[in-house]
């Protein structure tokens, strides 16, 4: 009997993406405060966000048609899937 192949994620984080790089976020990393202050900013699970730019340690990113800069220890906490 032939096995299924499961599709294979390439989970990584957010601050290890490319400018330009569209993903969908799989989880939030990091303790309940950090991750409180994620949610509240609109970083949720199963959410699209787009890296709009890097520049040097800082970020630009879009999720939810919200733009926020960050700093890529942020980044850090937010593990994404890319779609694009």
């Amino acid at each position: 009997m032939p096995q299924l192949k499961t599709p294979i994620k390439h989970n990584r984080l957010l601050s290890q993406c490319s400018a330009g790089q569209i993903s969908q976020i799989t989880a939030l990393l990091g303790d309940a405060k950090i991750k409180m202050r994620l949610v509240h900013l609109g970083f949720h699970t199963n959410s699209v966000v787009e890296l709009i730019l890097i520049r040097g340690q800082n970020l630009v990113v879009s999720v939810d048609g919200s733009r926020f800069a960050m700093d890529k220890h942020i980044a850090d906490f937010i593990q994404v899937e890319p779609l694009s």
